[in-house]
């Protein structure tokens, strides 16, 4: 019993510096409490967005890895698949292709010399990376109407990117963060949210699998 109790009181010290740490350091260990007594933040942002975070942060190291989704791209589908089947959902649910940055093939043409292209033996290829924007105007507005901040969401992006072990992804930000990361939503901004989030989740599935 006297083992447990004093198990106890080291954690409750631990813990307890480490409150007054984060206090004296960020001042956080006071929001955190007034979070706890008044929330404020939607009520599943903890399980929809911050501990997966958390999770995904201490596993990889990467914060950005953290804050994005994505999809394996099946080895059977070419890039102009993936290209086809995005262009086509993006058509069918009425979202806008607002532009497409070819980063691989840009750098090539910058760093290769003008008489050196594909198929020459001295021509240096970069891993794919393509970009692929999408917007829904109005939507945008609602959100940019709510914060100001939103802006920087927009528009939507996907890229397409073969890793360094030639495995191509399809990468996305996590709309959860700004969805269920902050207070809850207004009602008709939340719809139009969810909309978005599965209009890009269907693009991105899609492209992923060549399937349109």
């Amino acid at each position: 019993m006297s083992i447990i109790k004093n198990l106890l009181i080291i954690i409750g010290a631990i813990a307890t510096y480490y409150m007054v740490s984060l206090q004296v350091q960020y001042g956080i260990t006071t929001k955190v409490i007034s979070e706890m007594i008044s929330p404020k933040l939607h009520p599943e942002s903890m399980a929809k967005v911050y501990m997966p975070m958390a999770n995904k942060l201490l596993d990889t190291g990467d914060i950005t890895m953290a804050s994005v989704v994505r999809v394996k791209v099946a080895d059977d589908v070419t890039n102009e698949d993936i290209e086809e089947a995005m262009e086509s959902i993006a058509t069918a649910e009425s979202i806008r292709s607002v532009g497409m940055l070819p980063l691989s093939e840009m750098v090539e043409l910058q760093t290769n010399p003008t008489d050196v292209t594909k198929g020459h033996p001295d021509f240096k290829a970069q891993r794919y990376l393509k970009i692929y924007q999408y917007c829904s105007p109005r939507t945008a507005m609602t959100m940019v109407d709510h914060s100001d901040a939103f802006s920087a969401y927009l528009p939507c992006r996907l890229a397409v990117i073969e890793d360094k072990q030639g495995q191509r992804w399809i990468y996305t930000l996590d709309m959860d963060f700004m969805i269920y990361g902050g207070a809850p939503l207004p009602p008709k901004l939340l719809k139009k949210a969810l909309e978005v989030k599965r209009i890009m989740n269907a693009i991105q599935d899609g492209g992923a699998a060549g399937d349109f």
